[in-house]
């Protein structure tokens, strides 16, 4: 199972967790690959049966995210983000619950909500040079490159091995040289 899993043969990596659980039905670290492959099929509804199964046996930050996200990308907006709001406030060590979030408020095009959040995220964790980075892909988003340039500054402050933020940099000099 696990070779097909790194292989990316995801629908075989399934087939063998099936088989597997159908004798240990149990078994997180097998469920726990089954959601992965599930997940990278796109397979939300089944992904979301097994993550809750994964948090019936096992709750963790971890698979908290899992299932906020993969309510996400059910469209179920609303549940997931309480959710993933939820491992940001209690779990520092997942700040992937932070940027998922801010991905899916990315692509609806919510950037307000996206600076509140971030905003809210520094009140939480005031080094958080994702946050800051996120700041400023709001800005140049808004067209406001300086303030765009001042959080990328604190992003490089808190993390200066950021490649994003590294990145995002490059592109807000040029777009500044260009005003």
């Amino acid at each position: 199972m696990k070779n097909y899993f790194d292989n990316n043969d995801f629908e075989n990596a399934i087939k063998y967790a099936d088989l597997i659980l159908d004798y240990d039905e149990n078994n997180v670290e097998v469920l726990k690959y089954e959601y992965n492959a599930l997940s990278n099929l796109k397979r939300y509804e089944d992904a979301l049966i097994c993550v809750d199964k994964i948090l019936d046996l096992n709750p963790s930050g971890l698979a908290l995210v899992n299932k906020g996200t993969t309510l996400c990308f059910l469209e179920e907006y609303e549940k997931g983000f309480e959710i993933l709001d939820d491992v940001i406030e209690n779990y520092s060590e997942y700040e992937v619950a932070f940027l998922n979030k801010g991905h899916f408020l990315y692509d609806m095009a919510r950037f307000d909500e996206l600076l509140e959040l971030s905003n809210w995220v520094l009140e939480l964790y005031p080094d958080c040079s994702n946050a800051y980075d996120i700041k400023s892909l709001v800005y140049m988003k808004k067209g406001d490159f300086k303030s765009a340039l001042e959080f990328n500054e604190y992003a490089l402050y808190y993390d200066s091995e950021n490649s994003v933020a590294k990145e995002r940099k490059e592109h807000i000099l040029k777009k500044l040289a260009e005003e």
